[in-house]
């Protein structure tokens, strides 16, 4: 089992109290007990697994042992630790796609750990009326017995009327509803990825994307991220060299550097997708996230062509909870990807949609509450960086929730693993690589309450004194002794 995977899987395994050997294979118990680990599996080597914990040797040991004697594990001489069969049972197979996603190990309700991983909102003082329907409202849609693949009419002419309004004019018959951004972008790759096509993507970019796009059997592969995003000459290189089926993109607030793509590049990026007939996904989930000055149209209004696909969603902008997303595109389009949608869900929920319609319409409001909240906890993240961690580096966005954060030397992976035995949980950069890239990168989101930031930048500032000063064996045998 690959060991980012392995690791991944076992989540915010060290938060808490209790001895970390016991933590540890309390852990590995779950991920064998959930089916992540399958019975057969080859478990990582040892000190390869204490490297990615950054723990020592013997808790890795200590934790195997124990789960051996338990009969979860078997020790082969020569071969390593096997989670352990049945007697007589086949060995098993790994899944295609194995349920490591970082959003599994990154979700958590330990009321001790501060979260400074997750691109998750919290609310901002909508009214709450605007989450509420009238009781006409409610009838109509109780009394409805029918499926929407395409998603409810008000909803979708709401969001037509939204589009228009940004510069690019769009129809009802040109708005599929999907249940948030991650389904929109998982039934996009569904139609036109096959096992074995490649997909290009930025590197670094959003996590759930190379995921969409890996469960289709598609390879990822990857074109770099500059100051201004994706640059169109590097782009058409790899479109050249790679002969990529579908191009994935997030040029508003780029996810996670914030770098936002110009107009002047748009244009061209949708000349590309049509000179090439490659479609490209404009990924625009964090584009109402404007925190300074204004961001360009989408890439469809630079060049219409059945080849780009909008996507987005009100989730980052009002609710996480609310999972109303959407694709722009040409009606033919739309078309073929509702068939594709009904072999997922039949239908997003109808409620939901009936309240998202009038979301949809309080989006300028939410925009500016939405300012109002993260201004200053943007502001107050970079100076408690400048001032706790001066040593890093970041370029401070015009928009959406991230500073995109540059080590000055070590492994965010094994920092992670220290700041989470400090209570505060963080995303390394290699997470957001296709390439497993970016190891010297951390994605850190300005949302939490400004209390939660100041105490999660002091915790995070601790874990990297620990991590730096004491590398190697020294800061093992220290972790090894706490435990």
């Amino acid at each position: 089992m690959e060991i980012e995977a392995f690791v991944t899987s076992l989540g915010s395994w060290s938060a808490g109290k209790g001895a970390l050997n016991r933590k540890l294979g309390q852990a590995i118990q779950r991920a064998i007990a959930s089916g992540v680990a399958l019975p057969g599996v080859r478990l990582p080597a040892e000190r390869a697994l204490a490297k990615a914990l950054a723990v020592s040797r013997a808790t890795v040991v200590s934790a195997y042992a124990a789960l051996t004697d338990a009969g979860w594990l078997e020790s082969r001489r020569g071969s390593g630790t096997y989670v352990r069969r049945p007697i007589g049972g086949r060995p098993a197979l790994e899944p295609r796609v194995p349920p490591t996603s970082p959003l599994f190990g990154l979700m958590t309700h330990d009321p001790d750990l501060i979260d400074l991983a997750l691109g998750t909102p919290y609310a901002m003082g909508l009214r709450r009326e605007l989450f509420t329907l009238s009781r006409e409202q409610e009838a109509a849609v109780l009394d409805d017995r029918m499926y929407y693949p395409l998603g409810l009419a008000v909803l979708r002419q709401a969001l037509a009327r939204r589009f228009s309004s940004l510069g690019l004019k769009t129809t009802e018959d040109q708005i599929l509803v999907t249940s948030g951004a991650q389904q929109a972008i998982s039934l996009i790759a569904a139609l036109y990825l096959q096992r074995g096509d490649t997909a290009l993507v930025e590197d670094p970019t959003y996590f759930g994307a190379i995921e969409a796009l890996r469960a289709t059997g598609a390879r990822v592969s990857s074109v770099p991220v500059g100051v201004d995003g994706v640059a169109p000459g590097i782009l058409k290189d790899r479109i050249a060299a790679t002969a990529p089926r579908l191009i994935y993109l997030t040029p508003t607030y780029q996810n996670p550097t914030g770098a936002v793509i110009p107009a002047a590049a748009r244009r061209a990026i949708s000349k590309l997708s049509k000179e090439f007939g490659v479609p490209v996904i404009d990924d625009a989930s964090l584009s109402d996230i404007v925190l300074d000055g204004a961001p360009p149209a989408p890439i469809a209004a630079y060049e219409e062509h059945e080849g780009i696909l909008t996507v987005g969603s009100i989730s980052k902008l009002i609710w996480p909870g609310l999972r109303i997303g959407w694709i722009r595109a040409e009606a033919p389009v739309i078309e073929r990807l509702a068939k594709v949608k009904t072999a997922h869900d039949i239908g997003s929920p109808l409620m939901t949609q009936a309240i998202g319609a009038r979301l949809v319409g309080a989006i300028g409001e939410a925009q500016r509450l939405r300012r109002e909240q993260l201004r200053p906890r943007r502001t107050l993240l970079v100076q408690l960086l400048k001032r706790r961690l001066p040593e890093w580096q970041f370029r401070n966005p015009e928009g959406g929730f991230f500073l995109w954060v540059r080590l000055p030397s070590g492994d965010a992976r094994e920092l992670a693993q220290v700041a989470l035995r400090r209570g505060v949980l963080i995303l390394p950069g290699s997470t957001m690589s296709a390439a497993g890239l970016c190891t010297r990168y951390v994605r850190v989101p300005f949302l939490a309450e400004p209390d939660a930031l100041r105490d999660g930048i002091e915790r995070l500032a601790a874990a990297w004194r620990e991590y730096q000063s004491a590398p190697a064996e020294a800061s093992l045998r220290h972790v090894s002794a706490i435990a």
